[in-house]
């Protein structure tokens, strides 16, 4: 929330089973660990934080990065959380010892343009897909495999198109066999869906009522959930990008003046 409260819920129940304040600001890329040991989440004093889900402590924590921790993911074992920052940067924290890995990403200057601000993970292997102001949704390797040079970016495996803005969104379907990226420009929203396989795109679709915040797909990967600043949840078709439908998720109520 705005003002660093992190919540767990029983959503069966509709059930608030943990608050725990971490801070006075806004907390950003709240993720599970997938053996649901930890959830982590970044934060504006530039650290990444992790807690346990069972009794609020903080269990893990990390100052490497040099500006607001957008978003966070873990790898695959849940031995590893990967965080992207404003300050252009991926980085690689080993979960067990809280100890600073790598720079996913280029160190050399000039190499990044903007800051980064959505991960995702592939949902079976440690390569990840990432997105941020320079408009391009990239993936990249998590375990470093080749020697660091001043120069390089060793660790980028694909390098997509530039969408129309900031790219704010980005998601693996269940399989891994596409990914979906939404962007934001001047009040206009776009998504993008690429196949794996081959990397080409599939389709694109423009949000004109405003930008895209937010993209998940269906677990049976027949659709695309969409979301952004109207207001509005889109579900568009994954074969072609055709709206499927579109609600609020909130009752609106038409204000009553007081007597």
């Amino acid at each position: 929330g705005r003002f660093g409260e992190v919540q767990i819920w029983d959503v069966a129940k509709r059930e608030l089973k943990l608050s725990k304040m971490v801070g006075y600001d806004t907390i950003y890329g709240v993720s599970w660990a997938p053996n649901g040991k930890l959830v982590g989440f970044g934060c504006p004093d530039n650290t990444m934080r992790g807690i346990d889900p069972t009794t609020g402590e903080q269990v893990l924590y990390s100052g490497a990065h040099n500006d607001w921790v957008l978003d966070t993911v873990f790898s695959v074992n849940s031995d590893h959380i990967i965080t992207v920052s404003r300050d252009m940067s991926m980085k690689l924290v080993e979960v067990g010892t809280q100890r600073f890995v790598d720079n996913l990403t280029s160190i050399t200057p000039g190499a990044l343009k903007g800051g980064l601000i959505a991960i995702d993970r592939h949902p079976t292997k440690d390569e990840l897909l990432c997105g941020g102001s320079d408009g391009q949704p990239k993936i990249f390797k998590m375990v470093r495999t080749e020697a660091r040079k001043i120069g390089d970016n060793a660790n980028l495996l694909k390098e997509f198109p530039s969408q129309p803005g900031r790219v704010f969104a980005v998601a693996y379907n269940k399989d891994g066999s596409r990914i979906a990226s939404g962007s934001s420009q001047d009040g206009r929203g776009e998504v993008r869906v690429y196949d794996t396989a081959n990397f080409q795109q599939v389709w694109q679709a423009e949000i004109p009522e405003g930008g895209v915040y937010s993209v998940d797909f269906r677990p049976d990967g027949s659709s695309l959930a969409v979301a952004g600043f109207d207001g509005e949840i889109r579900l568009l078709n994954t074969a072609d990008g055709k709206l499927i439908t579109k609600f609020l998720p909130v009752e609106i109520k038409t204000a009553t003046a007081a007597k």
